[in-house]
């Protein structure tokens, strides 16, 4: 056993005698660090937070928290003694006492707990819901529910505390800023925390790690950063849904060429032999604007994201790449025109499969 704070070693995560996940392997190396969880519906995320929270038991490989065997083949430490706090996506809140009522049930939880206290009256802040404290479940918003059962389990403080899409039903104009206050009393009361999501910008804001679900496996537990920047497969590329492969030919141990964009420099990644024919990832931000450029494309789509435009452009073999531009850029392109892409091509990462 080595020093993290928490792992998971080898674990198949299970439902209704179901494999969901096989063969798992992560940790999360200091108390206070926040990971995410991502994949798509179904794939099971839920699973593993309630296998970590012992709802679920597991036939191998093992989970340890603070040192501590939770669950093994031979273990299992029952759910009320792992100090380890779940909130569901969908409402958990007990319907007859009042939403102050189901917060306060959490402090209990931990009464004697003084280290990195979060009080009542900061949660309430934090999560903005000073206002349905006296009214019950039924009265109250989906978006308010998880609020509420979100500030339980923070005020509980949980040695882990196990967030299931804990922001789905928050409204997107609140959205952002509950994040931020959320990272920011995570960070400060040191509370440990894995958070599933399917939005990989709330994940990669949050999380200092990032985990990958696919195909019923953990595809790629790594920094924020590289999971977007450096993916480990095509699979990942395709979640995150932020380039394109487009084929190309290695020619050179900093170079490769694509019929349509002609030569492209950078550093690989991965080496490949010279003459290889590879996949390239192309993302939005590698490709750069240039109206005096003689590489010219058709413009087939343009999207408006507030600070920048992404454009699609489409090109003579009928592949379609996308390009970032700021928005404050003078001259904007629309659809069927022409749009130049600047030459030499350079991308710092070459990531090819």
């Amino acid at each position: 056993m080595n020093n993290n704070f928490f792992e998971v070693k080898n674990v198949d995560f299970k439902a209704g005698g179901k494999t969901k996940v096989s063969n798992v392997s992560f940790a999360i190396e200091k108390e206070g660090d926040i990971i995410c969880l991502l994949g798509p519906s179904g794939i099971g995320k839920t699973t593993i937070l309630r296998t970590i929270a012992g709802l679920e038991k597991i036939n191998n490989g093992s989970i340890a928290l603070k040192g501590k065997i939770l669950s093994s083949e031979k273990e299992n430490i029952e759910p009320e003694h792992r100090n380890i706090s779940l909130a569901f996506q969908e409402n958990s809140l007990f319907p007859h006492y009042t939403v102050k009522k189901n917060i306060l049930l959490g402090a209990d939880r931990n009464k004697d707990k003084k280290n990195h206290q979060v009080s009542f009256q900061e949660i309430v802040k934090l999560l903005d819901i000073s206002f349905i404290l006296n009214k019950y479940p039924h009265e109250i918003s989906a978006g308010e529910a998880q609020r509420a059962s979100l500030a339980r389990s923070l005020i509980s403080q949980p040695d882990l505390l196990l967030l299931d899409e804990p922001l789905s039903n928050v409204d997107q104009s609140f959205k952002e800023e509950i994040q931020e206050k959320l990272k920011k009393i995570l960070k400060s009361s040191k509370i440990t925390t894995i958070i599933v999501t399917h939005d990989s910008y709330e994940a990669f804001y949050l999380g200092s790690k990032c985990g990958i679900i696919l195909n019923q496996e953990l595809k790629q537990f790594d920094d924020p950063y590289n999971v977007y920047h450096l993916p480990n497969s095509v699979e990942v590329v395709n979640f995150l849904n932020r380039g394109t492969l487009i084929p190309a030919e290695v020619t050179s141990p900093k170079s490769l060429e694509n019929k349509d964009l002609g030569t492209i420099t950078g550093n690989f990644i991965k080496q490949f032999p010279i003459g290889s024919k590879v996949k390239l990832l192309v993302q939005p931000e590698d490709l750069h604007h240039d109206d005096k450029s003689n590489l010219k494309f058709e413009v087939i789509d343009r999207k408006f994201r507030g600070t920048n435009f992404i454009y699609t452009l489409k090109t003579p073999n009928n592949m379609l790449i996308p390009v970032f531009v700021h928005s404050h850029h003078i001259h904007q392109h629309e659809v069927d025109e022409k749009f130049g892409i600047k030459r030499p091509i350079h991308i710092d990462h070459i990531v090819c499969f």
